[in-house]
Parts: structure tokens; sequence; C-alpha cells
């Protein structure tokens, strides 16, 4: 482990740096409200090859629970209320509320996320940086701590 800016981080075999929470990042997308809401979802950090949409869960019930190798993704709220909790390797996390169309979460690769629904009404649009690939998925959180990128 070294220290780099005030964080702790570490440096992988591969040469690459451990994503943290800190790369979990709000993206604000213009939206126009003439007559309903317009929102481009332009301009994002990177192409999408997939994209899905998760409804009617039970209010309060827990989804996600997992991580991605290699996937990305942008979660953005269309409908209700939805607590996206992020997690890194270290335990570290941060805890993000969806409720506007306007706002995207970047969600980046080996970052554990869940999602609370705050409502049965709530839909959740995640748009993807990779096609679907089972062996991407990580969904055991001590599988997901003891992982090597």
């Amino acid at each position: 482990m070294e220290r780099s800016s005030g964080s702790i981080w570490r440096k992988l075999g591969n040469g690459k740096q451990m994503k943290t929470v800190k790369d979990v990042k709000v993206i604000n997308f213009s939206g126009f409200d003439e007559n309903g809401l317009l929102v481009p979802m332009q301009n994002l950090p990177f192409d999408v090859k997939r994209a899905f949409t998760v409804s009617g869960v039970d209010s309060k019930a827990p989804r996600g629970k997992h991580a991605h190798r290699e996937t990305q993704q942008v979660l953005v709220c269309l409908n209700g209320s939805i607590v996206c909790l992020c997690k890194d390797q270290s335990g570290a996390e941060v805890s993000i509320t969806l409720e506007d169309p306007r706002v995207g979460l970047l969600v980046p690769e080996m970052i554990w996320d869940e999602q609370i629904y705050n409502s049965e009404d709530s839909i959740l649009l995640s748009l993807c940086s990779t096609e679907y690939n089972r062996d991407d998925y990580i969904e055991n959180w001590e599988d997901f701590v003891n992982e090597n990128c």
C-alpha cells in the first residue's frame, strides 16, 4: 500500500492503480423542460455497448450487489428514488441518491455497487461500456476484496 494525495491506493501487478470510491463521479446532463423533460445523454466517458433498465423492485429491496472486472456503467434513475452504495476494495464507501433523470452516476470497473429502491415505481437505467459477459461479474464480497486486477 502507498499513500497518494491523502488516500490509500494499491499499485496492481499490471501497473494500474486500484479504483477507489473517489473514481465514482456524478454526471450532470442538460435537460429541456418545455413540454415534458428531454434529457440527452451524450459525451459519456465511454462508448455505450449495452443498456438495460431495472424496474418493479420491491420498496427498500437491494439490487446489484456485485462488481465488474472490466465494465464501466453510468446509472440514471428515470423515475422514483434509488440509493446507490459504492465500495472499493479497501472497504471505503460512498452513498449517492439518484432521483432526477438529469443526473447520472459513473461507476468504474472494480467498484462494488448496490442499489436500494426507495419506492416500487423506481426505474434504473444502466449504460454499460461492454456487452454482457458473465465472467465480468464478481458477486461475492470476499472474492471482490481479494481480486487482483
